[in-house]
């Protein structure tokens, strides 16, 4: 081709037309169904391999160089090799390629009788020396395959002995159980095959469970999650389930494998310690309520509902400590019902319950959230008010003194009550603090009772 090659418009027309030659020869029907039937992906990176040979054809040809000299000829060949591409499509697409240079050269009026000869005998050479590099590589290529072949054939057989597998045809047919499959289900591969899959399905398994996975494989999406099925003598299993869509070349989906994991017995004690652990909560449950309830009984009154009097001890050392503390005001009221033995003798000790009942209500509803209201015992009540001064104390006993006198009671109508109040001063102690409010209730029943007295100084005013 020397006298070719000593036209410089033919080298610069070939660098040129490169774009156009490859694209005729990409677009070529024959190199498209050899691609296609040896599952060839034309994808970028396979295009950018077509363009990196071409330059490589190209330029032996336009050198006179041997395929040898080209680099990127064995990552073509490679590609071709490892889809199984057979040596006469090899050659097939090598004169293809010359075929596309020769439109090339035809459309822009460059071939000729003579060139056209030449094109052919180097494409000969050519493609010679690539069958040759080829047939190499295949013995390679065909020799990892077989390697390839017997590894993928030991997972496939370490699969189907440590999970249970089945395929069914894209309508949910089954087509393929393994013998795992038969021994968990207990049935025969004879009683499977044909049949629709659910009929392994569990009564109780949420038909929006399996909406779930169908709308999932159907998008040709792998589909994961625990099943309850049937075995044929109707108890149980349990599965770990991965549903893969598998599809052909054309993207549709010809089949789904399912690969299970027995995990019947990890669901079962995982349901035995639920079971456990509602039984220990409602048993906890219970002991709460219990012990709340002996808290109650040791710290509430059963009468009044109110503190008791051993509460209301506890309550009155910590205020009296922060009343120490702070400097804070603590003042005391203790009061009892007149004449409440009268009410027992007259209407009975049950007409004498609903009273202090009512009463105790009556109180409740009327303190602050800060006071702490009890009963001492029988008819007698005190009121801690913590915060409140001896004025203020006074005038809420008053208060509450007109308020029980007007008060109508279902079982007696009316009632009236006496009260002591008094402050805590710095020198007191709780006994002697206690006492001069108690020597104020005394003084408030001997003065003709249903009055308040005040309690200052170990005196009663």
């Amino acid at each position: 081709m020397k006298e070719i090659l000593d036209l410089k418009e033919f080298s610069y027309f070939l660098r040129v037309n490169r774009n156009n030659i490859i694209d005729k020869w990409s677009d070529d029907e024959i190199v498209k169904n050899i691609f296609h039937k040896n599952s060839i992906p034309l994808i970028e990176k396979t295009n950018k391999l077509f363009y990196q040979f071409c330059d490589c054809f190209v330029s032996v040809m336009q050198w006179n160089l041997t395929i040898a000299e080209c680099q990127v000829k064995i990552d073509f060949l490679k590609l071709l090799a490892s889809h199984g591409v057979k040596t006469p499509d090899l050659f097939t697409i090598i004169i293809r390629l010359k075929s596309a240079i020769e439109r090339v050269l035809y459309e822009n009026m460059y071939l000729s009788y003579s060139l056209q000869i030449e094109l052919d005998e180097l494409s000969i050479k050519i493609a010679n020396e690539l069958n040759e590099t080829y047939e190499q590589l295949q013995d390679t290529t065909q020799q990892n395959n077989c390697e390839s072949s017997n590894l993928l054939n030991e997972y496939k057989r370490a699969v189907d002995l440590s999970n249970i597998v089945s395929k069914t045809n894209p309508k949910g047919i089954i087509t393929y159980v393994n013998d795992k499959f038969c021994q968990i289900s207990g049935y025969e591969k004879s009683e499977l095959i044909g049949k629709p899959h659910n009929i392994i399905r569990h009564p109780n398994m949420p038909s929006d469970a399996f909406k779930d996975l169908w709308d999932t494989i159907k998008s040709k999406k792998p589909w994961h999650g625990v099943v309850t099925n049937m075995k044929k003598d109707g108890r149980k299993y349990v599965v770990d389930s991965t549903v893969i869509p598998i599809l052909d070349l054309d993207g549709d989906i010809v089949e789904y494998i399912a690969v299970r994991h027995d995990i019947t017995e990890f669901e079962d004690t995982k349901e035995q310690l639920r079971n456990i652990n509602k039984a220990m909560k409602n048993k906890v449950d219970e002991l709460y309520s219990m012990t709340t309830t002996l808290e109650q009984q040791a710290t509430i009154d059963s009468l009044t509902k109110i503190y008791n009097r051993y509460k209301f001890e506890e309550l009155f050392d910590e205020e009296l400590q922060r009343a120490n503390r702070v400097s804070q005001d603590l003042s005391l009221i203790i009061f009892d019902i007149d004449h409440f033995k009268a009410i027992n003798d007259t209407y009975g000790h049950q007409a004498g319950d609903s009273v202090l009942k009512e009463l105790s209500e009556l109180i409740s509803k009327n303190i602050k959230t800060s006071d702490i209201f009890a009963r001492w015992g029988g008819e007698e009540f005190v009121i801690l008010l913590p915060g409140t001064s001896l004025d203020g104390a006074v005038m809420f006993a008053e208060k509450l003194r007109k308020m029980v006198k007007e008060y109508d009671f279902k079982e007696i109508d009316k009632m009236t009550s006496s009260f002591g109040v008094g402050k805590f001063e710095e020198y007191e102690n709780k006994q002697t603090f206690f006492e001069k409010v108690d020597k104020a209730l005394y003084v408030a029943k001997s003065k003709g009772r249903n009055r308040v007295e005040k309690a200052l100084f170990n005196c009663v005013v």
